[in-house]
Formats: C-alpha cells, structure tokens, sequence
C-alpha cells in the first residue's frame, strides 16, 4: 500500500472583529422628522398649518447641523421643500376660506 503524503489542514477562516455600527450624525433625527411632518402637511388638510411650521422649524436646525459635520443632507431638504409647499397650500386654504366667508356674509342681507 502506497501512503500519499497528507497536506495540512488549510488554517480556520479569518473572521473580521465586531464593529458596532457608527453612530448616526447629530441632527439626522430632525431631518427625518421634518420630511414625515413636510409630507403630513401635504396630506392632511387641517393640520397642514402646524406640521408644516414645526417641518421648517426642524429642517432648517437640521441641515445646519449636518453641513457643520460634512454630513450629507438631502433628507433635510427634502423636509424643507415639502414643508415650505405645505405650508403655501395650508396660507391658500385660510385665505380662500375667509374670502368665501367673507362674501357669503356680505350676500346674506343683515336685517335688525
């Protein structure tokens, strides 16, 4: 019997060490919450007023805080051009709905 000769073992598999995740940049919270409330104020009629202010507010805090890291801050835009439509569409709604108040009052003859 003819003994062929044995190779080593080929050595156990390199494993690379755990890295927790990094942290995320300070203010990427505040950009996702002022695009959610940029597109609630598109949605959500009555409450467009509000969530688009609070949406601006948060934007705008937002990417200053992620241009001073490098960071990058396209979902703060995002927050603040929505937003900044919201909040067009909800001042047109109020002024038109007080204009037609407005004139619906004045056709409506007022007697003592």
């Amino acid at each position: 019997m003819e003994y062929q000769s044995q190779q080593p073992p080929p050595p156990p598999p390199q494993y690379q060490q755990y890295s927790p995740r990094p942290p995320a940049p300070k203010g990427q919270g505040m950009a996702i919450a002022s695009m959610v409330l940029g597109i609630c104020s598109l949605v959500i009629p009555y409450a467009g007023l509000a969530t688009a202010i609070v949406g601006l507010i948060l934007g705008i805090m937002a990417k200053k805080q992620l241009q001073e890291q490098g960071a990058p801050y396209g979902m703060a835009t995002a927050g603040l051009v929505c937003s900044i439509i919201g909040l067009a569409g909800a001042v047109l709604v109020v002024v038109l709905c007080s204009s037609a108040a407005c004139a619906i009052r004045n056709a409506i003859p007022y007697y003592y």
